[in-house]
């Protein structure tokens, strides 16, 4: 009896431990860690060694609406017991002039980190590294998250960089992130992100190797990805690069994804449901790392049961994919067209390139399982002449089955003038002005066709 008594007791302990917090008073006070240390209740306590930075919060601390908190330009180190959050409510100033560690205290436990919650005010994060701990935003007004580092995210959220709910606004430039469990940057399906994500190095992530992309958002009226890397591995072979989906058939969605390099994945970028998106200039390089070829392993992917979907695809090298672009359902696709005048809104030079996309022995550079007209004019496909009988041995349409839809792909493109990536310096481990044959492999000998500053060239 005395054991069970016991028992019931230490569950209680527990129960009120995992429920504590602490929140402000909501009047005005500007509020620091130190501040908060001296604040017996709010359970912050600082590293008991003279003059170190290094912070533990034992409990959820919530700055209230009205309330300030700026990070302290000594703090080195946060650490967040299990299920613990710095909740932002009132505004708040996370810039770190020297890098600020913020990290689960025990390597068994998930910490929540920072959560940033109904604000109006803008929040700055810099020069913060996230160790397997996140940052979570819902409705929140707007953030500019610079120069972070999201490494080994716990998996307790489904992102380490996660929009939970209502309407948000971030931009995201020259962040990391690494080895994350989860996805390293996603929405929930019922949130609304205005996002703007250039700049950023994304390696290996979505590690517990589920159906999770490494990018995993709701379509939203404007996202960005641009001048990204996006890094896989063969071991994740259910982890796509960039998914944009569509579920709760939100309406006037605008998506773009523009100069970026998405390598070794299970696919490329993937949509599903409607939407508008615009995908340019990017690098596609051996995303087919799906064990079986009829569950994906596409470059690009466009899947809308319900015909509204309208895509605009330019200027990208995909290779080495099981299927270079697959198009199922949706509206408008056009992957070139330059059979209009150049003033007319249709006209799309095209200007993608195709490379040793297939898989059981057959080449797909593009599969149109829709009813619907593609037009694909001006690229290059993975024929050895660029003549209308050896593209046709490269695409599947009307021609393979009258039940699908034409693609209208001549004139062909040529070798000429097609920009990749406009290469800015970025804080990763990417050598972004190297020269690249179209392998992707970088070479100090270049021949023939290569890449070099983001433009094709042509090597005598």
């Amino acid at each position: 009896m005395k054991r069970f008594l016991f028992l019931v007791i230490t569950l209680l302990v527990v129960l009120l431990n995992a429920s504590a917090q602490y929140t402000t008073a909501g009047d005005g006070t500007r509020y620091t860690l130190q501040k908060l240390s001296e604040i017996e209740e709010s359970g912050v306590e600082k590293a008991d060694n003279g003059e170190s930075g290094e912070f533990l919060l034992t409990q959820t601390v919530t700055i209230a609406a009205g309330d300030q908190f700026q990070l302290d330009e000594d703090a080195t180190a946060i650490r967040f017991s299990s299920g613990v959050a710095l909740t932002i409510q009132g505004t708040a100033d996370f810039q770190s002039s020297d890098e600020t560690t913020m990290l689960a205290d025990d390597d068994d436990e998930s910490a929540i980190g920072i959560s940033i919650e109904n604000t109006t005010e803008p929040i700055t994060l810099s020069n913060i590294r996230f160790e397997r701990v996140g940052l979570r935003a819902l409705d929140a007004a707007e953030l500019y998250i610079q120069n972070c580092t999201f490494f080994r995210h716990d998996g307790s959220q489904a992102a380490a960089l996660y929009f939970t709910l209502g309407t948000n606004k971030a931009v995201v430039n020259e962040c990391v992130f690494e080895e994350c469990r989860k996805a390293a940057v996603g929405s929930s399906v019922s949130a609304q992100v205005d996002l703007t994500l250039t700049d950023c190095y994304l390696s290996e992530n979505s590690t517990m190797n589920q159906n999770v992309p490494q990018i995993n958002l709701s379509a939203s009226p404007h996202i960005v990805i641009d001048n990204c890397e996006i890094q896989g591995t063969p071991q994740n072979n259910m982890v796509g690069g960039i998914g944009i989906s569509n579920f709760t058939m939100k309406e006037n969605t605008h998506i773009t994804i523009a100069n970026c390099v998405i390598r070794d994945n299970r696919y490329g970028i993937g949509t599903m449901g409607p939407m508008q998106i615009s995908i340019t200039s990017n690098q596609l390089i051996d995303n087919c790392h799906e064990t079986n070829p009829m569950n994906g392993g596409s470059g690009i992917s466009l899947y809308d049961p319900y015909s509204i979907t309208s895509a605009r695809i330019s200027q990208n090298l995909i290779e080495g994919s099981l299927w270079g672009i697959t198009v199922i359902g949706c509206k408008d696709v056009n992957i070139g067209r330059t059979d209009v005048p150049t003033t007319d809104e249709n006209y799309n030079a095209g200007g993608n390139i195709f490379r040793n996309n297939g898989n059981g022995g057959h080449r797909y550079d593009l599969y149109n399982n829709s009813a619907n007209t593609v037009y694909a004019q001006g690229n290059t496909w993975n024929v050895s002449e660029q003549t209308q009988e050896n593209i046709e041995e490269v695409i599947t349409h009307k021609h393979d089955n009258s039940a699908l839809g034409e693609v209208f792909f001549w004139p062909a493109g040529n070798t000429n003038g097609i920009g990749y990536i406009t290469n800015q310096q970025r804080s990763t481990t990417a050598n972004h002005n190297a020269t690249y044959d179209l392998s992707g492999r970088t070479t100090t000998h270049p021949k023939g066709l290569y890449i070099k500053n983001g433009k094709k060239l042509l090597h005598p």
